[in-house]
């Protein structure tokens, strides 16, 4: 039976007078038992502290007796604390223990599972989609890496699959009762505020957004079912992932071999057919944009001060069967054919392109090539420069400029920045410690190369 684990009276504390009292506290004690850095039995007065902390932060308390009690009602926070905790005690969902004097507070398993449950169906909304499908990648790697030792992962990928698969079931029905919640609705700010409220905050993907870029959590799809298929199509790799399944979870063979078919199937089927749920769930998502920006477009399309005016002319309009004949409405400013709201248009998806890549010519390479060589020979450097001047002078205490030789670009650099030496900066001072630059008033033409004043390089000596 579904429900032979639960006390009788499990459900008896959220369906009295009282229950947005119990839901509160019961949603902050799950925090409480949730701890998994602290001792799950607890002390009876830590619990009692933590209902009072939870009563002070609601606004107001009040009372309800669904039945005769001997007792009156209470009137501090101390008293609602103690008659909800005793309430939490009598229905099932919590379990006191003494030893001695001592008196500790627990769940049940099954209590503890209950309430897990019900604190995840009250906090369901966004959801990661990027962490989950890199989560699934990541453990069909591990397999195929290590199918004896790591096969069983395989199992997790495929529960993991199906939750996701779940979420999305989820949000497609979510935004349809959505969209005939705030269909039927005449009121222009319901509409508005419904559609922030509980599709904005509570429906829509964390990551929604990035499912239409490069970027996409889906990117790794493709990677996905080939491992799937490759479990089922190599006999040896599907073996070994068997095996394991034989040896963690001490099954027989042929319930392990049915359970490993079944994982890899219940992946494949989830990521074969993301692209056609994607797109009805995209297709609810327009039509309640839609709704929403036209609505706000009606009620912000008019002078200031008119907004709420508006408002009611809607309203009072959706109350009649037949619409009735208005005149003067054509010139009126605020609901004329100035103010009305044209249709937002619906982007479409870019149609696939697809991406070769370009082949760069053998001679485009050789000359990027060239002009790279070219671009180092120009650039000058104090070792290039002190390079140029050792090889020149060898062991002559002195050489004229017309003795110099250039015999390639490197060269030609190197001797036309022999006369800036000085202005190079710190990192040349060492040249000008070893080496000197005379310069006369008497210009050459060196080598047909370049025209400059004369000048001699003389050795500088140790001392």
């Amino acid at each position: 039976m579904l429900f032979k684990h639960l006390p009788d009276e499990i459900f008896q504390a959220l369906s009295g007078s009282n229950r947005a009292l119990i839901e509160a506290v019961l949603y902050d004690l799950a925090d409480v038992f949730y701890d998994h850095a602290e001792d799950p039995i607890k002390e009876k007065s830590a619990i009692i502290e933590s209902i009072e902390d939870t009563l002070h932060k609601l606004e107001t308390l009040a009372w309800h007796d669904d039945q005769k009690e001997s007792f009156e009602s209470p009137k501090t926070i101390h008293d609602f604390a103690l008659r909800i905790y005793h309430r939490l005690v009598n229905t099932g969902w919590l379990v006191e223990e003494q030893e001695l004097y001592r008196i500790s507070v627990l769940m049940t398993p099954q209590i503890s599972m209950l309430l897990r449950s019900l604190v995840e169906i009250s906090r369901h909304g966004k959801r990661n989609y990027g962490a989950t499908v890199l989560s699934i990648l990541s453990n069909l790697e591990s397999v195929a890496k290590y199918p004896k030792e790591r096969g069983v992962t395989l199992s997790q990928s495929a529960e993991a699959s199906r939750e996701f698969s779940a979420h999305l079931n989820q949000i497609l029905l979510g935004i349809r009762s959505l969209q005939r919640e705030l269909f039927s609705s005449r009121d222009p700010k319901a509409i508005v505020a419904g559609f922030f409220d509980l599709f904005v905050e509570g429906i829509l993907i964390a990551d929604y957004k990035t499912i239409k870029t490069s970027n996409n959590p889906f990117r790794f799809r493709r990677q996905i079912l080939e491992h799937a298929q490759e479990f089922l199509a190599n006999p040896d790799l599907l073996k070994s992932v068997t095996q394991c399944y034989v040896d963690q979870q001490l099954i027989s063979y042929d319930a392990a071999l049915a359970m490993v078919e079944k994982d890899c199937r219940d992946i494949i089927q989830t990521f074969s057919n993301i692209d056609q749920r994607l797109d009805r769930i995209d297709e609810y998502r327009y039509r309640l944009e839609k709704r929403a920006a036209d609505t706000a477009r009606y009620m912000d399309s008019s002078r200031p001060g008119m907004a709420n005016k508006i408002a009611g002319l809607i309203t009072d309009a959706a109350k009649f069967d037949e619409l009735p004949v208005l005149k003067n409405v054509v010139s009126s400013k605020f609901v004329g054919m100035e103010s009305a709201a044209q249709p937002m248009r619906r982007r479409e998806p870019p149609p696939p392109r697809v991406m070769t890549p370009a082949e760069v010519s053998v001679n485009a390479i050789q000359l990027r090539e060239q002009q790279r060589r070219f671009h180092e020979a120009r650039q000058v450097t104090v070792v290039k420069l002190q390079s140029y001047l050792e090889r020149q002078m060898q062991n002559q205490p002195n050489k004229h400029i017309l003795d110099f030789t250039i015999e390639s670009v490197e060269d030609f650099v190197c001797f036309d920045h022999l006369r800036y030496v000085g202005s190079l900066g710190v990192t040349a001072k060492k040249i000008e410690k070893a080496f000197e630059v005379r310069f006369t008033e008497q210009f050459l033409d060196v080598h047909d190369f370049v025209e400059c004043r004369e000048f001699n390089v003389v050795r500088r000596s140790e001392a």
